[in-house]
């Protein structure tokens, strides 16, 4: 029996979290915090990935490279469970559900539950549309995310510009040797 061709067998569109091109594109792994469906925006929390509600985000998740489940039925709800190591696609293509129709090259902004549409004036934009779609279906955004541009949230303290150090700890003769080290050179 012959390859099935084209669309015979399936949609034009492709699922959520589907890498949408050829082109290189760059996916890291993080902790699911909570569960997370296939190709909505992400944020991080204590270290872990959750639903972005706004612009910037952190990535886009990806599908699973395999199926876990028994029955293809479980196949349309699948999703990423809390725990689980997800893949977080930061650099590239990937097909994303969309709430409005999208046009090819329109810039892409995201709901507050993670899914996408076109960016209205003033509003932040995370990537753009490659292909066009329809409202509540899928299209592919491009995106390059990147760290710039953004405020720091960061928990970390300063840290001062030159080391301090004790006077009591420090040599302060030039020229001579402690006996306190390790070094045994010339110790006889």
């Amino acid at each position: 029996m012959p390859l099935p061709v084209g669309q015979l067998y399936q949609r034009k569109e492709l699922g959520n979290g589907t890498i949408g091109s050829l082109k290189d594109y760059s996916i890291y792994t993080v902790t699911a915090a909570t569960d997370i469906d296939y190709g909505v925006a992400l944020d991080i929390q204590d270290n872990q990935a959750v639903v972005a509600t706004k612009a910037p985000i952190y990535a886009i998740s990806v599908k699973r490279a395999y199926v876990i489940g028994h029955s293809y039925d479980d196949i349309e709800n699948d999703h990423w469970l809390k725990g689980e190591k997800i893949g977080a696609l930061r650099r590239g293509s990937v097909s994303v559900p969309i709430t409005e129709d999208v046009d090819r090259l329109d810039q892409a902004t995201i709901n507050a539950d993670g899914t996408f549409r076109p960016a209205k004036p003033g509003e932040p934009v995370v990537g753009r549309f490659i292909t066009a779609g329809d409202a509540n279906g899928t299209a592919i955004v491009d995106v390059n995310l990147t760290d710039m541009g953004t405020t720091g949230t960061g928990a970390t303290v300063d840290k001062p510009s030159t080391p301090t150090t004790d006077p009591s700890t420090t040599n302060q003769s030039a020229g001579t040797s402690s006996t306190t080290g390790t070094d045994k050179k010339g110790d006889k």
